[in-house]
């Protein structure tokens, strides 16, 4: 029997193509490079339009410590206090202003006289009354430990009244004790403004203060009352012996910026919500910089405080639609005279007569209508895109004609309320470091809640935006 022939015929198998793949393919590569577009184009941010004001320097609150020209006065002696003039108010030379009772006889004398005269005058109680309804007005809870000051305060104010009563009869009340060596009546030797309020602080002016000094936590004052036995040496009085006073503030490298260059500025003392204006300089002191605010007046209405807080007022504060500084791009413009406008037709769109030219070369008008952005009292400002520098306009009912060529710019944002960006003016009243004021509510501008694109560099007019 022939053997069979081994050899063995390999056939080439006919490739199938799997349709499936193909498709997963073409989409897998669709999303990788929209993956890669998204990823590499710039972002565009979106911002809602909301209400706001330009208080941003308003809203920061800076502690101010409050210097003045002060002279402390001693006791000469060591015993009993006697106050005879009122804390805030002006002396003269000669007055006195307090004495001292070794013994504590005089002080009985004095207070037996007190009692003869049974209650304070009207406008003494009136004064007392004052304080106290100036003390309600302000209070704070977070501060309670101003009632015991406040306490102190009306102690000492009574007792100063009491003893103004007595003190016209001094001699008749002392008698030969008014010459005693173991009583002391000390004078005024200049005018100024009376506190018993002492803190050490006296001495410091805006040359010679510290970072330290500005630490409320370890500040400490002292105020002594009639019938007080006191040392000898213990600071009694003070003589403020100027009208004129300094605020001294630490201030921000960006309120250095800010601020440097002006000479006055315009301050709220938060306690009251009183405001005024103030020389203004800046100074470094220990490395750091310091606003120093001088005044001429209300020295008075402070006297009692070392520490006031304050706000810096730049300008008058304006409420409107509140718009990232960001966003506002600047829109050059076609201006054509309001009386060239007229409606077309049925439509109620304000358009213009255009003079063009037909297929034969032949002149004739076309009504168009360009988006407008703005009216003034003369003018329109109408888009760019239709009309070109040269085109003549036909003014209704009328042989006149205007060449377009004026052109002027607006500030505005891009809208893209319906997904495109869309110019709109906006009309700046005020503005903070980040943001316009801008009016609300105009024909051509925006409303509060409106879109508007956050970066103006990253689009143009009409681009397309996906929210």
């Amino acid at each position: 029997m022939a053997r069979r022939n081994g050899r063995v015929v390999k056939y080439k198998k006919k490739r199938n193509i799997n349709v499936g793949i193909v498709i997963f393919a073409i989409i897998f590569i669709y999303m990788v490079s929209y993956i890669i577009m998204y990823i590499s184009r710039d972002k565009i941010t979106i911002y809602e339009v909301v209400y706001g004001k330009n208080a941003e320097s308003s809203n920061k609150t800076y502690t101010a410590l409050l210097l003045r020209d002060e002279t402390v006065y001693t006791s000469p002696n060591s015993g009993y206090l006697n106050l005879f003039v009122r804390e805030g108010e002006k002396t003269s030379v000669g007055k006195t202003v307090f004495s001292i009772d070794e013994s504590g006889r005089i002080k009985d004398l004095l207070a037996t006289a007190a009692d003869s005269e049974n209650t304070l005058s009207k406008e003494d109680l009136n004064n007392i009354k004052n304080k106290i309804v100036s003390y309600s007005t302000g209070f704070d809870n977070v501060n309670f430990s101003s009632v015991y000051d406040f306490k102190g305060d009306i102690e000492a104010s009574v007792m100063e009244l009491i003893n103004l009563n007595t003190i016209a009869n001094i001699d008749d009340i002392l008698g030969g004790n008014a010459s005693s060596n173991i009583f002391k009546i000390v004078e005024a030797d200049k005018s100024g403004i009376v506190s018993y309020i002492i803190d050490g602080y006296e001495d410091k002016t805006v040359e010679n203060i510290s970072y330290s000094l500005f630490d409320k936590a370890s500040y400490s004052k002292i105020s002594h009352k009639s019938s007080e036995l006191i040392e000898q040496g213990t600071k009694i009085y003070k003589v403020v012996n100027s009208e004129a006073w300094n605020l001294v503030f630490e201030l921000s490298e960006e309120d250095v910026e800010k601020y440097a260059g002006k000479d006055s500025i315009t301050i709220k003392f938060m306690q009251d919500g009183l405001t005024t204006e103030g020389e203004f300089t800046i100074k470094t002191i220990d490395g750091k910089s310091y606003g120093v605010v001088t005044l001429e007046q209300y020295m008075v209405k402070y006297l009692s405080d070392r520490f006031a807080d304050i706000q810096i007022i730049d300008e008058k504060i304006v409420e409107g639609l509140k718009i990232p500084k960001t966003a506002v791009v600047e829109m050059e413009f076609f201006l054509v005279p309001i009386e060239y406008a007229t409606a077309g037709g049925n439509s109620k769109d304000t358009g213009f007569l255009l003079e063009v030219y037909d297929e034969n070369g032949n002149i004739t008008t076309k009504f168009v209508t360009p988006e407008i952005y703005h009216v003034t009292d003369t003018d329109y400002y109408v888009s760019k895109e239709i009309f070109e520098a040269g085109n003549i306009l036909l003014k209704p009912d009328s042989t006149d004609t205007y060449v377009i060529s004026s052109v002027a710019s607006l500030k505005g944002v891009y809208n893209i309320n319906n997904g495109y960006c869309i110019f709109r003016e906006i009309n700046i009243k005020g503005e903070t470091s980040e943001y316009y004021i801008v009016e609300s509510g105009t024909t051509y501008g925006l409303l509060v809640y409106d879109h508007i694109v956050m970066d103006s560099s990253k689009v143009s007019e009409d681009q397309i935006v996906y929210q």
